[in-house]
This record gives structure tokens, sequence and C-alpha cells, in this order.
């Protein structure tokens, strides 16, 4: 959407708008403003600030309200240059002149000084989320400010800025085209109440003040929000929360959308509507907000030809877009990216130079990119074909080339210095082999996969390479790279112990010839490679690495060369010295039992409690266990050095002892808690010990006086119910807790008892919902009772079994203030009824251990219930040759018929032939 924007910096785009008609036919000054700009381009800030001040007390004099607004905006601007607390003086000032400002003018200066302390609030957050809320307000010195009291101050200024609605709505914006710049729509924002208005709405919009939120907080779970925009204008929302940002916007879409409803201009009006929606649908809370916010921003559509029309049509196609791309892919979905460009093509062809027909057609642009990626096994098989798999999006053939790679080459690739280089450098290699590959391309506008053959080849290094042009193109051309290599030299290691295996047999191949080398950076950060040692692999295809240096770090390669093989990996190997970790080294040079043991060495801490108070002693006790060189089994660790054990919190450390291990390999000890300090999360740490910690929580608590509980459900529910709950709030002395406050929220969550239903496709992406929520008084007798409607989730099919678990969150307060919850979960599906099958957890049985079959059957709260079961036993039939696992996902695409594929790939899976749940089944 356009906005009005200016010519100045940030600060300066704030407003540069002039105050009365009178004061638009007085001098601007604008010979004096060029001079200014020129100083400030050179620098001389503090010239340009003496000679805006002289602007600014003539402006004063001559009732220029116009110069007096540009000359605080420049000054405001120049302070924060020139000055500390710049903000913090900028405020000051413009709260003094709002004092000596009538009209417009003063409108226009409180939106002002609502985004200036807004501005000091994000640059000050970290400081302000620490810091309590006072009763009374603490005086002028925002710095004292908390962020609820800052917030009121904002949004006091945004309001006082629209205050005058009947007088800002009179003034055109057309009135001050001297001082003001704007967008390519200036109809949006036709009088000076538009524009403040929506100013005030940026910053309403945000939800950030509700990080502390009250126990009535203001929802938007009324759907009214999304009715046409007659019916929205006339429409009360109930809210206890006054201070809700997100309300106060709502009040002022209606005051706007009431304003312009009946403009012979319907821009400004369907713009306000637009962003309404929008509004609504970012934090709207009930159910079905996408299909409520696509079917008001169709009616505008359907309505409206000019450009927010065409703007609201864009609005739909992306949102189809965004949630095609949300969920798994289902073919039956309304949300496909086809969806989404069908309408987005319909916008272009309505109002192509809209800015609503630019924007969609930028999102056909995103939706008709071509993409190509490809995959191929690191190492293959010298005279064996082998597979790369193919991801690509809107290409339905390729071009492919194999090159070969050289010693020269690669010198050459290693220089290269970026991605357009190294292309150049192996499009002008010659290729072994070129050929066309056609792609199978559904008309849906995904990202699809398939695996193509590429034929036998000998032993060596290679690149392929893919192009959507013949001619592989640099230049607007989708182009692909993968690196591989063509060997049957394989290994495997141990830290620095290695056995050469041949890559098919897994024979030893004796007398392998390793060469190691050490990658080293120049003071380019370019990588270099310097030969270190020779070794030969003795007749079982073994050999070690030497031991590095103390505090040595060699990061390697290795080239291994048998009589008529070769193979030289860019895979960097590790084979760095341990060194003991506060930094003393070691007296050997050699990898140690004592080292590697300290290395693994964890220290496991515990606290006697979860929560304490300020002052207390904090009783704690660690166990170090490490893994045994050898066995590589966890065991006791025994220390003969101190252990350093700290005391921290969010600021940094606060206590430390130094602790010897006994001979059980435990520590123990205490800390008292300071003071004064900001409570919150503290942790114990045992340093140089990895990840050796625990926390706890540090809070100015008291015993509570009485407790809150919710009945278990007894009855049986079905989807669609009114469920009531009831719960009590008792006193431990015995006594009623009548005439308390019951805040309460029920949230469905969505989950899926039978995994094994998803081996055809991903599990439903699902997200909590809040049903509803409230507030309520218990009785007399301390009891309070809530209901709801247990509504299912209707985007989750139903063949997938969902069981939708209700949680019932309650905070009761008593009149003291004290608040005690309590939390029950009630869970209903399609089915009430929940069987389960245990079986040992192994996938294999040996025939000898299965001799019962355990079955139970449960309602959906876990609780066992009687039920009539019948069992089948099926054979399944399994392919009859054996198959390995793919190293990437499976295709969805497929260019070779599975009798082929077999012919060339006897070892590997088509489509889902490893897969159990698609074998076929017998007797």
């Amino acid at each position: 959407m356009s906005r009005c924007r200016s010519i100045r910096t940030a600060l300066l785009s704030l407003l540069l708008i002039i105050a009365t008609m009178a004061a638009a036919q007085l001098p601007n000054n604008n010979n004096q403003w060029k001079n200014i700009d020129a100083l400030v381009t050179k620098g001389l800030n503090k010239s340009a600030l003496d000679q805006i001040k002289n602007i600014y007390t003539s402006a004063k004099k001559t009732g220029n309200n116009t110069q007096v607004i540009k000359a605080l905006l420049y000054q405001l601007r120049l302070q924060q240059n020139l000055e500390e607390d710049a903000d913090i003086k900028g405020i000051q000032l413009l709260e003094q002149e709002i004092k000596q400002t009538n009209g417009p003018a003063k409108s226009i200066l409180h939106s002002i000084a609502a985004e200036q302390y807004f501005n000091y609030y994000q640059q000050n957050r970290w400081k302000l989320y620490e810091r309590p809320t006072v009763e009374n307000f603490p005086g002028n010195d925002i710095t004292n400010w908390s962020t609820d009291q800052l917030h009121k101050k904002i949004g006091g200024h945004y309001l006082a800025s629209i205050a005058d609605e009947k007088g800002l709505q009179r003034i055109n914006i057309n009135s001050y085209n001297d001082v003001l710049v704007k967008g390519n729509t200036d109809q949006l924002r036709p009088t000076l109440y538009d524009l403040l208005a929506n100013r005030a709405i940026n910053y309403f919009n945000n939800d950030e003040r509700d990080i502390q939120r009250p126990a009535y907080a203001f929802e938007l779970d009324d759907d009214a929000v999304f009715d046409p925009a007659t019916q929205f204008i006339s429409h009360t929302f109930k809210t206890e929360d006054s201070a809700s940002l997100h309300f106060k916007a709502l009040e002022i879409f209606q005051k706007l959308l009431k304003f312009h409803l009946h403009d012979t201009n319907a821009e400004a009006f369907i713009n306000v509507d637009i962003e309404r929606l929008q509004f609504a649908e970012t934090y709207f809370i009930g159910e079905n907000k996408t299909a409520l916010f696509l079917h008001s921003l169709q009616i505008i559509f359907n309505r409206n030809t000019g450009n927010s029309g065409a703007q609201a049509g864009y609005l739909i196609a992306q949102k189809i877009y965004d949630q095609a791309h949300s969920y798994p892919r289902d073919s039956s979905s309304f949300y496909t990216s086809a969806k989404a460009k069908a309408v987005a093509d319909s916008v272009i062809k309505r109002n192509q130079k809209s800015e609503g027909g630019i924007n969609a057609a930028n999102l056909v642009k995103t939706i008709t990119q071509p993409a190509l990626h490809l995959e191929t096994e690191k190492i293959n098989v010298p005279g064996k074909s082998f597979r790369t798999l193919v991801s690509y999006q809107n290409i339905s053939s390729i071009n492919l080339r194999i090159t070969s790679v050289t010693p020269a080459m690669k010198v050459k690739m290693r220089a290269a210095g970026d991605r357009i280089k190294l292309w150049a450098i192996l499009l002008n290699e010659n290729p072994l082999k070129t050929w066309q590959q056609t792609l199978p391309l559904p008309n849906d506008f995904e990202y699809h996969s398939t695996e193509i053959k590429i034929d036998q080849l000998p032993i060596g290094e290679y690149f392929l390479l893919a192009s959507v042009s013949n001619d592989f193109d640099l230049n607007k051309n989708t182009l692909a790279l993968q690196p591989f290599h063509v060997s049957n030299i394989s290994f495997v290691n141990n830290n620095s112990e290695y056995f050469v295996l041949h890559r098919e047999t897994g024979q030893p191949l004796k007398d392998a010839v390793v060469q190691v080398w050490k990658e080293v950076y120049d003071k380019n950060e370019t990588e270099n490679l310097i030969k270190q040692e020779k070794i030969i692999a003795n007749k079982n295809g073994y050999f070690k690495l030497r031991e590095p240096l103390k505090d040595e770090n060699r990061n390697i390669h290795l080239e291994i060369s048998t009589n008529d093989d070769h193979l030289f990996l860019e895979e960097t190997q590790y084979n760095n010295s341990y060194y003991d970790r506060n930094g003393e080294g070691n007296d050997n040079d050699s990898l140690t039992v004592s080292n590697y043991e300290r290395d693994q060495a964890r220290v496991y801490l515990f606290t006697d409690r979860s929560i304490y108070r300020p002052g207390q002693l904090v009783y704690f006790k660690g166990i170090a266990i490490t893994n045994d060189v050898k066995t590589k089994r966890s065991k006791i660790f025994r220390y003969k050095d101190s252990v350093k054990v700290i005391l921290r919190d969010a600021n940094g450390e606060i206590d430390s002892m130094l602790l010897k291990l006994n001979d059980f390999g435990s520590v123990s000890g205490n800390f008292k808690l300071p003071e004064g300090r900001m409570n919150a999360y503290f942790v114990i740490e045992a340093m140089h010990f990895g990840n050796s910690t625990v926390s706890f929580a540090v809070e100015e608590y008291k015993r509570p006086k009485f407790y809150a509980e919710l009945e278990k459900l007894k009855d049986s529910y079905r989807l669609n119910d009114s469920i009531t709950v009831k719960g009590a709030a008792k006193g431990y002395a015995g006594n009623n807790i009548n005439n308390a406050t019951v805040s309460y929220s029920v949230r469905r969550v969505a989950r899926f008892i039978y995994p094994w239903l998803f081996w055809r496709w991903p599990m439903p992406l699902t997200r909590p919902l809040e049903i509803t929520h409230g507030i309520i008084k218990t009785g007399d007798d301390g009891n309070f009772s809530l209901t709801f409607k247990s509504i299912p989730d209707l985007s989750i099919n139903k063949k997938t079994e969902p069981v939708f678990d209700y949680e019932i969150n309650v905070d009761v307060t008593d009149a003291a203030g004290e608040t005690r919850s309590a939390t029950t979960v009630i869970s209903i599906g399609y089915k009430s009824l929940d069987v389960k099958i245990k079986l040992p957890a192994n996938e294999v049985i040996s025939t000898d251990s299965l001799k019962a079959i355990s079955v139970t059957a449960q309602n959906l709260a876990g609780e066992k219930v009687p039920a009539v079961i019948n069992v089948k036993v099926i054979k399944l039939l399994a392919p009859t040759r054996l198959i390995r696992k793919r190293y990437w996902s499976k295709p969805d695409q497929f260019v070779m018929s599975k009798e082929d594929y077999s012919k060339h790939f006897p070892l590997d899976d088509y489509a889902n032939e490893l897969e159990k749940e698609s074998w076929a089944k017998g007797d």
C-alpha cells in the first residue's frame, strides 16, 4: 500500500505538513532550508542547528506554524548527532511546544511526540522489561518509567492527535503540497485526519504492550470484525481492557470507515477496509479466520475495479499461496499454487497498472519461477550406472553435461573467488558427455523430484552440470551443479585408526598408499593444502594417523591410492590434539586416557529445591560422569584437581567456590542467595566441564492460603457438545474462598493417536486454538463452573482419527490478591475407543518369543474400559530382493519404469518397496 512519504531522513519522514490554511500562505524560506541542507551534507551540524534555531524563533514571532514544525523536526534530527540524551531532550522540546500550540498544528505535534516516545521505548526496551510498574506516575523523568507507563503516554498522544475529528476531517491534504511529498495514490489519505489516524493505527496495530496482559485482556474473538464495512461500523466490541491497543485500533477503524462511507471516490474507504481485514486476520483467535478473511476480500474484489479493489484481489492470491506452503501438499486442497496464480492472473487482467496488479504480477513471477537442484551419491562404483535425484520446479526438460576434474582445473577453481568465475571455468572445459533429459511436469507450479540414470564412468572425479538452456548460458538461466567421485575405495575409522576397504565387497585393500594433506589459510583467508606424512596400509587395510603435537589442530584430507584406483575427497578429517580445558596442556604429546576422559566429563548438578526466596541457602550436589576411553561406556569420573563452581544470574557471576571430587565422583556445597537483586532464574555451573549447569527460580513468595481444583469429568462427550466443568477454591484451613475472581481459558490442541496412518503423507500441521475465555466469580461455597462447546478442527481429515484435547486453565484470585491455578484436559474424538496392541519394541521378533499378544481398550482419557476385540494376524508379502534405503527423500515423479529401474539398480528402492504398509497382504 502506498503511503505519503517525505524527502527527509527517517526522523523527518514523520511529518512535514503545515498547520493552517493561513500558515500555508506564509513564506517558506526555501533558500534558507537549502543552505541548511548543504551544511548538513558537509557535516557542519552545529552551524546548521544555529540557523534552524533562528528560523524557529522567527517563525514563532510571525505565527508560521509550518516553519515551526519543520524547524523542530530538523532540530530533533541534528540533536542526535550533537548531544547526549538527544532523544529525551527532543521529547521535552516537543512537550513544551505542544503546550504553546493550538489547532491542527497541536494535533501534528501530538503525533510526532508519540513516535518520539515510541522510538525511545524501542531503543531502551532491554532496560524497561526489567523495570516494575509503580502505582504513582514517577514524575516527568522518563528514564524512571516502566513499559506500561510509556505505552500509556504513547497511546495518549496518538489519541490526542485525532481528538478533533471534525476539524481535522475538514482539512484537505492537497492544501499542503509545498511541504508534503506524496506517494502514488494520494486519494488514500485525502485529509489531515486520515494521515494522523493511520499513523495512530500503525502503533495500535502492534501487540508489544500485551507482554504483561491483565486477566481480562481484550481478545479479538468476535467474527463481526470480518463483517462488511457497513455492519462493522455499527458493531459494539465489548471489553474491560480499556488500555488494549487492539481495541483502540478497532475504534479508529470504525471512525475512519464511517467518515469515508459516502465518499464519491471510494478508494480511501476501500483502502481502510482492507487494512481493517488484514488487522483482523492477524489477531483474530476464533475458528476459520482464513476463510472469513478471504470471503471479505472477495466481496471487495468483486465490487470494486479500482486500485484498492485490485489490491484486495492480490491479497487473496497471496494468502492462498501462503496457505498452500504452510501445510503438506494435498491435491484436494483449496489452497494451491495453481489457484493462487489463477486469482493473480485475474487481477492482472482487470487492472494491470494498479498497485494491486503490479503486486499480483510479482506474485506470478514467484509462482512460476524455475528452480533446479541435483543430489548424487558422493562416491559411485566404476563401471556401473548410478542415480541422481533431480528436484525441480516449473521445468519440463534439462540439459546435462559431465566434466572430468583435473589437478590443473582444481587449482583454477580454488582461485576462482566467486560463483560466476567458478561456473565460467567449468563451462570452458570440454565435457565428456552431453544429453537432454525430459522431466514430468504436472501443471501445479510446485516442487517435484525424480531420479535419473547416469551411465557408467571410469575411476575419477567429475562434475555433473544441469541447465535449462541448451547453451548453458550464465545469464537469465537456471543452472545446477553436483560434484562426485567414481572409485572402489572406501574407508571406516574410529578417531585416528582407519581401515581401507573395497567399496562393493568390503575386502581390505592391502598396501593402499595414504597421503595426508593439511588445511592452511593464507592472509586472504584462501584455503591451501600442504603435504604431510605418507602411510602404507597393512594387509588388513589398517593404518593409523600420527598423533598431533600438543595443541596442534590438524584439519586434514586423505588421498588414497591403490595400483588401479585413486580417491581424494574434499571432505575434512579432524585429527586434533586433546588438551586440558583449563588451558594447562598435557605432559604427554599423545592422546592419553586422562585427556579423553577429561574431555568427555560432565558434572550433573542437583539442588534441594526448585524455587527459593532471596537470602536463602541453596544446597547443591554434583556427580561427575565420563566415558571410558576403551569401552565408551559411562563411568564415575575421578579428578585430582579442584572443580570451580559458580553461582550466577542474568547479570553475571555472583559467587564461586573451589571443591574437590570425592572417591565417588561427587561434590557438594551451598551458596547464600543475594538480596536486593533482580529475581529471576539463577544458575549454578561447574566450570570447564561442558554444559554442566542447573537452574532454579528465585522469587519473593509466601506460602499459599488456599488451592484451586477442577473436577474430573465422569460422563462421555462427543464433539460439538456443550461441556460444563466444575471447580472449587478451598482454603487450607478448611474455609471456602467465596467471591473470588476466576479467570479461565479453554484451548484446543489436536493430536494423532495412530501415527502409522501417516506412512503415505506427512502428519497434518496443527495449531492450538483458544476456544473461549472469560471471568466468573466463586459462590458462597467456593464453587464455580464454566461451559464451552467442544468445537473440532474441521480442516483435519476425519480419516486421520484426530483426538482433540481441550485444555482448561483457571486462575483464582482471592480478595487479598493471592492467585492459585488449576488445569485439566478433556479429550474428545470422532471415536470414543482407543485400541492398543502391545508387542516387543524390536521390529524383528523370534518365533518362539511371540506366544501372546496383549491388546488394551481405553477411552480417550487413557482409562481402561471393557470391550470385545476381533484380532487378525495377516502375513505381508515382502519384497523378494535385498533393498537398501535411499540417501535422499523419495521422488514423487518417475522417468523410468519399475522394470527398467530394477534392471539398472537391482539393490535400490524404486518407489515404496521398503514401506511395509505398501506390501501386498497374504493369508
